[in-house]
C-alpha cells in the first residue's frame, strides 16, 4: 500500500497480487508437511519477514475505540482470579496509514449488542458505534479477529453489509462458523450471502497489507486469528482478539472460566504460554486484548494506542 503518485486501488492491486503469490508459495508444500506440524507455535522471525512482503510504507499508528461494555466479574475472564467487578470492552481498531486506513473488527449494532447482555442491559455509547460505522464505511480493507457477533456483526448485520462485503475479508474458517453454527442467528450467513465477501484460507499466517500479518490461532472460535502489525516508527504490536479476555490471562497463563463459552482448552493454553513468552522476550511488541478496559486506557494514556477514530 504505497503513497505518492500512486492511488490506493492501484497499489491495492499490487499487494493483493503480491500477497497471493507469496501465499502461494507457502501453501504449495502443505501436504508434505501436514504431518510434521508441531502444536500451534509461531515464529516471530517469520511473522516479521511476512510484514516486508508486501511493498510500501507501513502503518503510522493504531487507534482503538469503546463503544460499549459488558459488566463481569474477573474470575469469568482469568480462572482462579477473585470475583472482583472488571469491564469487558467491546472495541475496534483502526489501523492508520498515510493515506487511508484498515480496520481490525466491525462493532455490532444495539440489537446484537444485548444478547450478550444476557438479560441486562449494558452499556452502550450509539456516537461511538456511529464513529465504528463511518470507520468500517471508508476502511480500505476490513478483518474480524473472530467470527463471534460483538466482532463481525458490524459487516454482516448491517444495512450495508453488501457493499463492506466488498471490501471485508473472512478466513474460510470463519464463513464455515457463520453459515452452520453462528453464534447468534443475527449473524448467520447464508451460501448467497458469503459469496460476497473475500474469502482466504491459509496455513500459518498472511500478509495482509505492508507491515500487517494475519496470524491463524483457532482455540476460542475455529477461525481465531491474531493480527501483527509493525509501525513505521519500529513499534510492533499484536491484536490477540479473544486469546484472553484479560491481559492477566497472559501473565498468569491461565484460560477463561466462563460457563457459556466452549474453547479448545488445548489450543488457548499454548497461545497463552506464547503471548506470556512474548511479553518478556519482545520489549518492542505491545500484546493487546480485544476486551481488557484497563490495558486499553493505560495504553491510550501512554500515547501508545489513540482513543479515537480519524
Amino acid at each position: 500500500m504505497s503513497t505518492g503518485a500512486r492511488s490506493w486501488p492501484s497499489s491495492m492491486s499490487r499487494s493483493i497480487a503480491v500477497l497471493l503469490a507469496a501465499c502461494m508459495v507457502w501453501m504449495a508444500d502443505a501436504p508434505a508437511r501436514a504431518q510434521d506440524i508441531p502444536a500451534w507455535r509461531p515464529n516471530l522471525s517469520d511473522i516479521r519477514s511476512a510484514a516486508a512482503l508486501i511493498p510500501g510504507r507501513r502503518p503510522l499508528r493504531i487507534n482503538l475505540l469503546k463503544f460499549a461494555e459488558s459488566r463481569r466479574t474477573k474470575n469469568f475472564s482469568v480462572k482462579g482470579a477473585p470475583a472482583d467487578p472488571s469491564v469487558q470492552a467491546r472495541t475496534a481498531f483502526q489501523v492508520m496509514y498515510a493515506d487511508g486506513h484498515i480496520m481490525v473488527d466491525a462493532g455490532m449494532d444495539r440489537e446484537v449488542h444485548r444478547f450478550f447482555g444476557r438479560g441486562v442491559e449494558e452499556p452502550y455509547d450509539a456516537d461511538a458505534a456511529g464513529q465504528v460505522e463511518r470507520a468500517l464505511a471508508t476502511a480500505r480493507l476490513i478483518v474480524v479477529t473472530h467470527e463471534h457477533g460483538d466482532h463481525v456483526a458490524g459487516v454482516v448485520h448491517s444495512a450495508r453489509a453488501l457493499e463492506l462485503a466488498r471490501k471485508t475479508i473472512l478466513t474460510r474458517s470463519q464463513v464455515q462458523t457463520l453459515l452452520t453454527a453462528p453464534q447468534i442467528p443475527e449473524i448467520r450467513l447464508t451460501k448467497e450471502t458469503a459469496a460476497r465477501y473475500v474469502v482466504v484460507d491459509y496455513d500459518k499466517y498472511w500478509p495482509l497489507a505492508a507491515g500487517i500479518v494475519l496470524i491463524k490461532a483457532p482455540g476460542h472460535t475455529p477461525g481465531s486469528q491474531m493480527v501483527y502489525v509493525a509501525l513505521e516508527s519500529g513499534r510492533e504490536y499484536l491484536l490477540i482478539g479473544d486469546a484472553t479476555w484479560h491481559m492477566d490471562g497472559v501473565r498468569l497463563m491461565k484460560e477463561k472460566d466462563a460457563p457459556w463459552i466452549t474453547e479448545d482448552q488445548s489450543a488457548i493454553v499454548s497461545q497463552l504460554t506464547w503471548l506470556n513468552e512474548l511479553s518478556r522476550s519482545e520489549p518492542r511488541l505491545v500484546i493487546v486484548a480485544s476486551h481488557d478496559a484497563e490495558e486499553h486506557a493505560d495504553l491510550i494514556r501512554n500515547g501508545i494506542l489513540g482513543g479515537r477514530f480519524e
